[in-house]
């Protein structure tokens, strides 16, 4: 350090101020005249330095924290996804039946003079629960005919389910065919819990709307119970029964 200092500002006694304007010029010149010495003095550098057991340890264990807590995120955002494309299935099931059910009520057709024509409804001797009518409201799984149909929907248990689920049946076909009671219905809706039909007239709701009683009721009720993610929904709709009755 000596040797540095004698360099930049010569062998002057500590004494003299490095303030004077003739220390001051000599330094200069010094500085100068040295930049090769300068040059070439070796600078000291810190020892590379590695990371230490006790470092590498909380480093290993904020990256499992965050890791752990970006995974359980992720699964209850996925979880909340599949939860709910299933149930937006369930409710889309539920709105299918009862605009199906809907534009048959709505189309009924019924006359006392011809037998073939009928409306009827609640539970059958197998106390399952089953919609009759004549309605001109038919689709293409009732054949070519004359714009009239009969359809029938049941709750039945499943045949082909291992558990003890239920399955909606529904059978159309056309008025005048004398074969068409022998059809084969086909599935139209699983995983409903509960199917009930209420039946509205006279100024109270009827569980049962069937021979004897004859006309036609003012509404229907649906109500309708799916499972869906091992919950039961319950979805409820009223229809008119309109006011054409042909004598």
């Amino acid at each position: 350090m000596n040797l540095l200092r004698n360099r930049l500002i010569g062998p002057y006694p500590r004494q003299f101020s490095t303030n004077s304007p003739a220390i001051r010029s000599q330094i200069v010149e010094n500085l100068a005249s040295n930049r090769h010495f300068l040059a070439t003095v070796p600078k000291i550098r810190q020892p590379p330095r590695g990371f230490t057991l006790v470092e590498v340890l909380v480093s290993v264990t904020i990256i499992a924290l965050l890791l752990t807590t970006i995974y359980g995120v992720f699964s209850s955002v996925s979880g909340a996804k599949r939860r709910l494309e299933t149930q937006g299935e369930g409710y889309h099931q539920a709105r299918v039946i009862f605009d199906r059910i809907g534009r048959e009520v709505r189309g009924t057709y019924y006359t006392p003079r011809n037998p073939d024509t009928m409306f009827a409804g609640g539970e059958n001797a197998d106390r399952n629960p089953f919609l009759d009518l004549t309605t001109t409201a038919t689709t293409p799984q009732g054949g070519r005919g004359t714009g009239i149909s009969v359809v029938r929907y049941e709750l039945i248990d499943d045949p082909e389910a291992k558990d003890e689920s239920k399955v909606l049946m529904r059978k159309e076909y056309p008025l005048f065919d004398p074969e068409g009671a022998e059809r084969d219905g086909y599935r139209l809706a699983r995983g409903i819990e509960e199917l009930k039909f209420r039946f509205y007239a006279n100024a109270d709701w009827q569980d049962d709307w069937q021979p004897p009683q004859t006309g036609l009721p003012l509404m229907v009720e649906v109500t309708l119970n799916l499972n869906v993610e091992n919950q039961s929904i319950p979805f409820q709709s009223t229809f008119e029964v309109p006011r054409i009755q042909v004598q």
